[in-house]
């Protein structure tokens, strides 16, 4: 179930063979984070536009809002999303440097190029066989076991002093 932006189901199916579920989610869905594409791609585009990540914050998440967050977790919300969408543009110009060259990695400039104002919903169309590779929120990437990512050991942690604990 998707609680954003309204209450929507995604079919899940599941694979026998790879013994793991899957989830048809429609074009528009940021996958494996809650809301839509175009919430991020908007987020990103204030944040090119403004003068700066705090003020940015400020707009797309007011602290006079009910259930507000404070301006040190509305800017690390906004530079989460600025990130990916900044890894995103590099990694799909990198995938059709035919289609991108030249072009900077900016929504402003893949706007111009695709000629539409939802370039993360047409990059998940142009995007589509390597939608398995990229990750998060355009692409369908499975989230990776430690095991698997960090030859059989979980990273270290931060233990309660602030330093690091070995395991």
């Amino acid at each position: 179930m998707r609680k954003v932006p309204v209450v929507a189901f995604v079919a899940r199916y599941y694979c026998p063979e790879q013994r793991t579920t899957f989830g048809l989610l429609p074009d528009f869905y940021a996958s494996r984070v809650p809301g839509t594409l175009d919430d991020i791609e908007r987020t990103a585009v204030q944040a090119e536009g403004s003068a700066g990540l705090e003020r940015a914050a400020e707009e797309l998440r007011p602290g006079d809002e009910p259930g507000a967050v404070t301006l040190s977790v509305a800017v690390a919300w906004v530079r989460r999303r600025v990130a990916w969408v900044r890894a995103l543009l590099v990694t799909v110009a990198g995938l059709f440097p035919e289609l991108f060259a030249g072009v900077r990695p900016s929504l402003g400039a893949f706007r111009g190029r695709l000629g539409t104002s939802r370039v993360l919903v047409a990059l998940r169309g142009t995007c589509a066989p390597y939608l398995y590779a990229l990750p998060p929120p355009l692409g369908l990437n499975p989230r990776t076991p430690w095991g698997l990512a960090c030859g059989g050991e979980r990273p270290q942690s931060i233990g309660s002093d602030g330093r690091l604990c070995r395991r």
